[in-house]
């Protein structure tokens, strides 16, 4: 779908191993790497040494189909044609970073304006984490309250205010739905004792939990969409159920589209659904593989950043170089979303038919659920018809199996994440002839490792 920059050659790499070079990066990387997801104790070792298109090669010089798809920004694919050239334009001829507003920047935010009209001023930040940090912090300011309601298997970054144990086990969730947060890691401080975790796409529940807290909550926060525990589309009514409550109650409504946006539709879940949030956040897909998001809302929310109450800064905020990478990512969003979407829709739509007839075929209990081009492959332990929640995953789920099967599948040159929770992200780069390869090497997998 896109023009994408030349295959380079493969590296000559003497002696190198994936397994080498991890146990070489733990002498001084933390875990050996700076994300602990990448190292997780059940990965198998892949060091990546470059991406292009929809594959990408390891440090040994393997090659693999790509669903994983860096976590999801690479909507484009590795390297695509038109963000490589603009961000080589702006750091040969204006630089990266200058210390000063840049015109890149506003061109930018006026792209992701067209694309999310809700954000009618907007920041930008480095990742999905400080934007929702500050977004936050802003719903608090703005509305004089301090708690916030957010969901189980909802994930708002690692950040003192949000992160709460979203992959906490079944044994540790609050019977009536809804409960203080857990923090989501030790020397956790105090701000997490605001936030309250509901069970997701459950209005009852939801209801209850406000009629209780009525006048202490600030904002509701939540994926519109579920990705961060599996793909879990909201419940027919449900988003216009939240805002409903959170009018009634005048409550701020929060949307993280760090994984939706740009990705289920050009504007996201709210365009999906044709509904509006008092604040977003999106990141991931504006960039295409370059550190950046953005959170904005209305106005009148925005002006107290504007007048100084609410401090936001950031000496890499709006770097001029990835603000190419997103100027250049959002143009052709907004310029070829004729066809960006059919195609991720039709190559989606194929994995996931194919998933599930080989799957059936093998009598393997199993759930293929998708909105868009995101996409879950749930091994369950019996058949089930629908998980709506993420204690459903929980319960239904055989995350061994799927730890398994993974390992088959990178063994044999296609990579998604060995987390069961982790969807695949497939790209414009992605073709039907890849997608029929991934099918054939799964049904291969599938065979010796669930059968």
């Amino acid at each position: 779908m896109t023009e994408l920059a030349s295959t380079m050659p493969i590296a000559t790499n003497g002696q190198k191993s994936n397994a080498s070079l991890l146990a070489r990066a733990k002498k001084v990387v933390a875990g050996g790497d700076s994300s602990t997801m990448r190292v997780l104790p059940y990965h198998l070792p892949l060091v990546a040494e470059r991406g292009d298109g929809a594959r990408v090669w390891d440090a040994e010089g393997r090659e693999y189909l790509d669903m994983n798809m860096a976590y999801g920004p690479l909507i484009y694919g590795h390297r695509p044609r038109m963000v490589v050239d603009a961000v080589t334009r702006q750091i040969t001829h204006g630089g990266s970073q200058l210390g000063f507003p840049t015109e890149i920047g506003i061109r930018a935010a006026e792209n992701v304006q067209r694309l999310f009209p809700s954000m009618e001023l907007m920041r930008f930040a480095n990742s999905g984490t400080e934007a929702c940090a500050s977004s936050v912090r802003l719903a608090r300011a703005f509305t004089g309250r301090r708690k916030i309601i957010m969901f189980e298997g909802h994930y708002h970054g690692w950040s003192e205010a949000v992160f709460t144990k979203y992959h906490a086990p079944l044994s540790e969730l609050p019977e009536r739905g809804y409960a203080p947060a857990i923090p989501g890691t030790l020397g956790i401080a105090g701000s997490i004792d605001d936030v309250i975790v509901c069970r997701w796409n459950n209005l009852e529940v939801l209801e209850r939990c406000m009629a209780e807290h009525r006048g202490q909550i600030a904002a509701v926060i939540m994926e519109p969409i579920m990705g961060n525990g599996g793909v879990i589309a909201p419940a027919d009514d449900y988003l216009r159920g939240v805002r409903y409550l959170t009018l009634e109650s005048d409550v701020l409504l929060m949307f993280d589209e760090v994984i939706t946006g740009m990705r289920v539709a050009p504007g996201g879940a709210q365009e999906l659904y044709q509904l509006s949030p008092d604040i977003s956040v999106v990141s991931k897909c504006i960039g295409s593989g370059y550190p950046v998001a953005a959170f904005g809302a209305r106005r009148e929310i925005m002006e107290r950043i504007v007048s100084g109450a609410v401090f936001h800064g950031g000496v890499y905020s709006a770097n001029a170089c990835v603000m190419a990478a997103v100027e250049a990512s959002t143009r052709y969003a907004l310029e070829h979303h004729e066809t960006i979407y059919p195609h991720l829709n039709r190559v989606t739509d194929e994995l996931a038919a194919g998933l599930h007839e080989i799957l059936e075929r093998l009598g393997v209990p199993h759930l293929v659920q998708h909105v868009g081009p995101l996409l879950s492959l749930f091994l369950t332990r019996e058949p089930v018809e629908k998980l709506s929640e993420y204690r459903d995953v929980r319960r239904a789920c055989d995350f061994e199996k799927f730890i398994e099967l993974q390992h088959a599948m990178q063994r044999l040159g296609v990579y998604f994440h060995p987390n069961q929770f982790e969807p695949m992200f497939p790209s414009t780069a992605h073709t039907s002839a890849d997608i029929g390869i991934v099918l054939e090497r799964f049904e291969t997998a599938a065979r010796a490792t669930l059968v």
